[in-house]
């Protein structure tokens, strides 16, 4: 069975991890937010008491902060050396940012880490390949190629 400690071993399924909530990002509007006083915003003006909720959805998938955005490429989220990379690019926001990220940003990520390898271990003897959705080509991965032992 897999355990917390092992996500530092794995790092090809903790950039899937990322690559997924970068791509399909589980909540793309965040949450709510209320302006406390009139704020200037470019060449927008937001009244007080406006509220205004942060798409990031678009950010997590904007080609000016991510090469190929439209690919699904976990590799994305590994250095040269084949490492997980912990420190996240600005653009990679599926939590949130600031004062109001979420607050089980660790515990889902950590619950993502062992329903996933718990359900890649119990389908070892076949190839998973992910098929387009929306008209977006998805590379085919192979995870019986790419899977450490846990």
């Amino acid at each position: 069975m897999p355990t917390h400690e092992d996500r530092n071993r794995c790092h090809y399924v903790m950039a899937f991890i990322a690559e997924t909530l970068r791509f399909r990002n589980v909540v793309p509007t965040g949450v709510a937010h209320k302006t406390l006083v009139n704020t200037k915003l470019d060449k927008y003006t937001i009244p007080e008491n406006m509220s205004v909720m942060v798409y990031q959805g678009i950010i997590c998938r904007n080609e000016k902060d991510w090469q190929n955005a439209d690919e699904f490429t976990p590799e994305r989220f590994i250095d040269s050396e084949g490492q997980y990379i912990t420190t996240r690019p600005k653009a990679f926001i599926p939590f949130g940012v600031g004062r109001r990220v979420c607050a089980g940003e660790k515990l889902a990520i950590a619950d993502l880490f062992l329903v996933l390898v718990r359900f890649l271990q119990s389908t070892q003897d076949y190839d998973i390949v992910l098929d387009s959705n929306d008209g977006i080509p998805l590379k085919l991965i192979l995870i019986s190629q790419t899977m450490p032992d846990v």
